[in-house]
């Protein structure tokens, strides 16, 4: 029998109906998906739920493997009493996701991947970290050596100055025309309550740079959608190698996965409106 770990959780629900859980993106909390709650509210119960180490839950504590990030999940059901329920993550929500489903794939009804499973982590993470990526392998192994007390070091130089919320319109502008989606009620209200980098949100973060996406993805056994951007007129590099794995992965038409291309960034989420409608066609 499994020892029992207690977790310290944050979610916000919304809606009544079956079972949901909404895990976000690294630097935000459960309520990214807000718009997909409120569109799903008359069907479905939404668990927006913070990832460890991003918001108002605690981290994991330790080195954080998949199995680790699994039983995390697992223990916020067991906390709820919820036996069994469909998932919908987006970028590290659904890697996170990822890894719940190769140990627990019973406890998954459905499972919708926003914008993650179809690439590769890169090893230099360009497009999250900047020229800062070149050193993300270095300090991989370094986290692994010498865990938290070097994490804790480390923090200072992923945190971002609170003097941005001076001009917060600003920053909501920028963000909008970097990632290529209109500003919205949603887009505000997730950028309004983001998350500084902790201690525990780096050791989830390097986990997550040391899962092994594709071959996860490889391995799924549950009915999964995946809803990923093409970065059509946002990133040609994206838009390529996006192309590239994307019919690598097609190959293999024995998984049990919908594919649909979105035409944006990797917001897809805020992006595209009638992608609402076809994940609760799926759903349902």
């Amino acid at each position: 029998m499994e020892n029992a770990i207690l977790y310290d959780y944050y979610s916000e629900i919304i809606g009544k109906g079956d079972k949901l859980i909404f895990l976000p993106a690294a630097g935000f909390t459960g309520n990214e998906g807000l718009i997909i709650a409120d569109y799903l509210q008359d069907n479905f119960e939404t668990h927006m739920l913070d990832l460890p180490g991003f918001g108002r839950g605690l981290g994991i504590q330790g080195r954080v493997t998949s199995l680790a990030m699994a039983k995390w999940l697992k223990g916020y059901l067991d906390q709820k009493n919820i036996d069994k329920a469909s998932f919908i993550g987006h970028s590290l929500g659904g890697g996170v996701l990822l890894a719940f489903a190769k140990h627990y794939p019973e406890k998954i009804k459905k499972l919708v991947l926003l914008d993650q499973g179809h690439k590769p982590m890169p090893r230099i993470p360009k497009t999250e970290f900047g020229v800062f990526a070149y050193s993300f392998p270095v300090l991989n192994v370094m986290a692994a050596l010498f865990g938290n007390s070097f994490l804790k070091l480390l923090r200072p130089l992923f945190a971002s100055s609170n003097e941005e919320d001076e001009d917060f319109d600003k920053r909501v502008k920028q963000f909008c025309e970097l990632v290529a989606i209109d500003e919205s009620s949603y887009v505000r209200k997730a950028l309004k309550e983001n998350v500084n980098m902790t201690t525990d949100g780096l050791n989830l973060l390097f986990g997550y740079y040391n899962l092994n996406i594709p071959r996860l993805l490889k391995h799924i056994k549950v009915p999964t959608y995946l809803a990923y951007a093409t970065f059509t007129g946002v990133d040609m590099e994206e838009q390529e190698n996006t192309c590239k794995y994307i019919k690598k992965i097609q190959r293999n038409d024995r998984l049990p996965i919908i594919y649909r291309p979105v035409k944006s960034g990797h917001y897809v989420h805020w992006s595209d409106q009638s992608l609402l409608a076809d994940i609760k066609g799926f759903l349902n």
